[in-house]
Formats: structure tokens, sequence, C-alpha cells
């Protein structure tokens, strides 16, 4: 019979994407955490984000632009929506 291991933690943090991991690391500091994740780490888009992660950061850029640049990067994949 298998058995399943009981596990405790103070946060338990359900992703694994950048958010989740910045923020695992932030708690460890004071807290017992757990990052839960649906399938090996490897496999995220975060992991594949090789070339950093793109943002609106200063008044010369802009959302629009960010959102062009996402749904090119994209190759026609993206939803625009969800950009």
């Amino acid at each position: 019979m298998m058995t399943t291991p009981e596990l405790s933690c103070d946060v338990l943090i359900i992703g694994s994407g950048a958010a989740g991991l910045s923020l695992a690391l932030r708690l460890a500091e004071k807290h017992k955490v757990i990052v839960l994740s649906k399938g090996p780490v490897s496999e995220g888009s975060t992991f594949y984000a090789q070339g950093g992660i793109a943002a609106v950061f200063d008044e010369t850029d802009s959302i629009a632009s960010h959102v062009e640049d996402t749904l090119i990067a994209g190759a026609g994949i993206c939803d625009r929506h969800a950009v």
C-alpha cells in the first residue's frame, strides 16, 4: 500500500511561476513555506522566459506598445484579451 507523506507549513503557495517563487523566497526568511506546482518547474512559462519578464516601466513606453510586442512575440498563439 502506498502511503502519502504528511507535510506542514506556515504558508502554502500554489503556483511555481515568477510571482510564486519570488514570494516563497521572501517568506522563507521567517516562515516554513511549501510551493505547489501542477508539474515540473522546468515546464512552466517562467522557466522559458529567457529574455526576462516584459513590462511597462517608464513614460517612454506604453501599455499598447507592450501588448503589441507581446502579441508579436507570441507568434499568433496569444489571446489578445489575456494579454
